[in-house]
């Protein structure tokens, strides 16, 4: 029996046109880019041999680059930093959006301020934080002036695993706005009868938090959880500036590979293993938080 094709409604027409630029740019700057990075992962593309390049050598850059001498390290340290920032910036972003959420005087005007940092590139926001934590940046003059310290501190001298401490701090300045604000959004459509049930039924905060509140933003914790996730382990922009263009995470040396070493193969390689981190670690978030529906829950112990 063949198969009838309806013909498209005037308003149907429309809507497909409005969303036609969507769909050319995730293929221009999406679905293209990564059939090329892919292909590349798997053919030698060194640019100071171009009589080699395009020749197909299968697993040998994704070989190199695991062998290579900074990948163990950065790994690590790449983990470690998506780890802190995930768990830091979720945190401390259900508590804002909680403080967000409540009525008191000024609270349009703090949600406003809050919302400065947000709209700092990370390029400025790294760039701002390490002129601060320099000897002569105004962390180490407000803590003399307070007589907390006596000489600036070489912050920016320490080892790298302080110095990606400092990196969240900047991390976190520019990402818990966004994060506050999608789970102040998510606390305001929790129904208020719900909430003034639980209140009369004699539940305390602790447990109107845990039995109403966060069930019905679970979904969206899951959801900032792994937006923040993707943002640390690919975090290239804050991390660069902040470190001078020293050092970075896994994401600065697939930019070092192709850039600076003009290796081509070794940097989509890298690209390539840096996507399925991040499945991975979405994988888990999903198990560690699974979505549920909002009548799968029951709120009686």
């Amino acid at each position: 029996m063949p198969i009838k094709i309806r013909a498209l409604k005037p308003q149907e027409k429309t809507a497909l046109l409005m969303v036609l630029p969507a769909f050319f740019y995730i293929f221009v700057f999406t679905v293209y880019s990564y059939s090329q990075a892919f292909y590349l992962a798997f053919v030698k593309y060194k640019l100071v041999e171009p009589q080699t390049i395009g020749k197909f050598i299968g697993l040998t850059n994704f070989i190199d680059v695991i062998e290579a001498t900074y990948f163990k390290d950065t790994i690590y340290e790449t983990f470690i930093f998506t780890l802190m920032c995930t768990i830091v910036i979720v945190t401390l972003g259900i508590g804002v959006s909680i403080l967000l959420n409540e009525k008191f005087k000024g609270v349009g005007f703090v949600r406003f301020i809050i919302l400065i940092p947000w709209a700092i590139p990370p390029t400025a926001a790294g760039l701002v934080w390490r002129l601060m934590l320099y000897r002569s940046g105004w962390i180490n003059r407000f803590g003399m002036m307070l007589g907390i310290i006596k000489e600036p501190i070489g912050f920016l001298g320490a080892g790298r695993i302080y110095q990606l401490v400092y990196a969240l701090i900047a991390q976190m300045w520019q990402q818990l706005p966004f994060v506050s604000i999608l789970l102040m959004a998510a606390h305001q459509l929790i129904p208020k009868d719900l909430l003034d049930a639980a209140r009369v039924d004699g539940a305390s905060w602790i447990k109107r938090l845990r039995h109403v509140t966060f069930p019905y933003i679970r979904n969206v914790i899951a959801l900032v959880a792994i937006w923040e996730a993707i943002v640390a382990f690919t975090s290239y922009d804050i991390l660069y500036t902040f470190s001078g263009g020293v050092w970075g995470i896994i994401t600065y040396y697939a930019f070092a590979e192709g850039f600076s070493w003009m290796n081509l193969g070794h940097a989509a390689a890298l690209s390539v293993i840096i996507a399925i981190f991040i499945l991975i670690m979405i994988s888990i978030i999903l198990l560690i938080i699974p979505p549920k529906r909002i009548y799968e829950y029951s709120f009686v112990e």
